[in-house]
Protein backbone atom coordinates (compact mmCIF):
# COMPACT_ATOMS: atom_id res chain seq x y z
CA UNK A 1 0.00 0.00 0.00
CA UNK A 2 1.43 3.35 -1.03
CA UNK A 3 1.64 6.01 1.66
CA UNK A 4 0.08 9.36 0.84
CA UNK A 5 1.81 12.56 1.88
CA UNK A 6 0.05 15.78 2.75
CA UNK A 7 1.54 19.25 2.28
CA UNK A 8 1.80 19.52 6.06
CA UNK A 9 3.90 16.35 6.10
CA UNK A 10 6.19 17.83 3.48
CA UNK A 11 6.50 21.04 5.51
CA UNK A 12 7.31 19.06 8.63
CA UNK A 13 9.99 16.89 7.03
CA UNK A 14 12.32 18.43 4.47
CA UNK A 15 15.02 16.15 3.16
CA UNK A 16 18.15 17.57 1.58
CA UNK A 17 20.58 15.19 -0.08
CA UNK A 18 24.18 16.32 -0.01
CA UNK A 19 27.48 14.67 -0.76
CA UNK A 20 29.83 13.80 2.11
CA UNK A 21 31.97 16.80 2.96
CA UNK A 22 29.54 19.27 1.38
CA UNK A 23 29.27 22.66 3.09
CA UNK A 24 26.41 23.31 5.51
CA UNK A 25 23.43 25.13 4.03
CA UNK A 26 22.94 28.79 4.94
CA UNK A 27 19.72 28.35 7.01
CA UNK A 28 21.38 25.66 9.16
CA UNK A 29 24.44 27.83 9.71
CA UNK A 30 22.28 30.83 10.63
CA UNK A 31 20.31 28.70 13.09
CA UNK A 32 23.50 27.52 14.79
CA UNK A 33 24.79 31.10 15.09
CA UNK A 34 21.46 32.34 16.52
CA UNK A 35 21.34 29.55 19.12
CA UNK A 36 24.94 30.24 20.15
CA UNK A 37 24.25 33.97 20.44
CA UNK A 38 21.10 33.38 22.50
CA UNK A 39 22.99 30.99 24.78
CA UNK A 40 25.76 33.56 25.23
CA UNK A 41 23.30 36.35 26.00
CA UNK A 42 21.42 34.23 28.53
CA UNK A 43 24.58 33.05 30.31
CA UNK A 44 26.13 36.53 30.43
CA UNK A 45 22.93 37.89 31.94
CA UNK A 46 23.37 35.57 34.91
CA UNK A 47 21.30 32.53 33.96
CA UNK A 48 23.11 29.20 34.56
CA UNK A 49 24.25 27.44 31.38
CA UNK A 50 22.08 24.37 32.04
CA UNK A 51 18.99 26.53 32.41
CA UNK A 52 19.81 28.49 29.25
CA UNK A 53 20.29 25.32 27.20
CA UNK A 54 17.10 23.76 28.60
CA UNK A 55 15.17 26.94 27.84
CA UNK A 56 16.41 27.11 24.25
CA UNK A 57 15.78 23.39 23.69
CA UNK A 58 12.22 23.72 24.99
CA UNK A 59 11.62 26.83 22.90
CA UNK A 60 12.93 25.03 19.83
CA UNK A 61 10.65 22.05 20.37
CA UNK A 62 7.62 24.25 21.01
CA UNK A 63 8.45 26.40 17.97
CA UNK A 64 8.73 23.33 15.76
CA UNK A 65 5.39 22.01 16.99
CA UNK A 66 3.77 25.42 16.51
CA UNK A 67 5.07 25.65 12.93
CA UNK A 68 3.88 22.11 12.21
CA UNK A 69 0.39 22.76 13.58
CA UNK A 70 0.18 26.12 11.81
CA UNK A 71 1.17 24.57 8.47
CA UNK A 72 -1.44 21.86 9.01
CA UNK A 73 -4.15 24.35 9.91
CA UNK A 74 -3.42 26.65 6.97
CA UNK A 75 -3.13 23.88 4.40
CA UNK A 76 -6.18 23.39 2.28
CA UNK A 77 -7.41 19.80 2.56
CA UNK A 78 -9.01 18.60 -0.63
CA UNK A 79 -10.71 15.26 -1.13
CA UNK A 80 -9.53 13.41 -4.21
Amino acid sequence: MKQQYTPAAYAACVEVRTAPGAPVTAPAAVLVVVVLLLTTVLTTSGIPARTAVATLATAGLLGTELARRLAEALTVHRAR
